[in-house]
């Protein structure tokens, strides 16, 4: 892949939330906040946990109202509060133990601050095609829309 065919394949989104940028990285952190609001609207987070360390691993399974399950799983590469976070995504079938079913990706996201809120950059590269990249735009959209919500509820 050429690096303008990945640059294709790079998820973007930025996203101003109502809050200070201590509070938003505690919210990208801290596992019963996460909970709340990094599925979709609409799947729940039945399992989470990780080590919010450059080297810890992370992992969380989406469920949706039938009952699929989802397992997101990585490790975090760098972890600088409460500017940056970067750590490796992937998928693989929940419950199965096994290897990786999608590629890995790397996801960054900045917190910057402004006037009585938080800029969040957010991206997202590795994608294998753009249907897979979209459909993570779609995903990480609906999370951010819940976060906001919920940040503001408390704001």
């Amino acid at each position: 892949m050429n690096t303008q065919q990945a640059e294709a394949l790079e998820l973007r989104i930025e996203r101003v939330i109502r809050a200070d940028r201590k509070r938003v990285f505690a919210a990208w952190t801290e596992p019963e906040q996460l909970k709340r609001w990094s599925a979709p609207e609409g799947l729940t987070i039945s399992e989470g946990k990780g080590e919010v360390r450059a080297g810890g691993r992370w992992r969380a399974v989406m469920v949706e109202p039938n009952g699929t399950r989802h397992e997101a799983f990585g490790t975090y590469r760098e972890v600088t509060p409460p500017e940056r976070l970067v750590f490796t995504h992937a998928w693989r079938l929940a419950g199965d133990g096994g290897p990786a079913s999608s590629p890995e990706t790397v996801v960054t996201v900045e917190f910057k601050a402004e006037a009585g809120a938080t800029r969040i950059v957010f991206t997202q590269v590795g994608f294998a095609n753009a249907p897979t990249r979209d459909g993570h735009r779609t995903g990480w959209t609906s999370a951010l829309d819940l976060l906001a919500s919920m940040l503001g509820e408390n704001a």
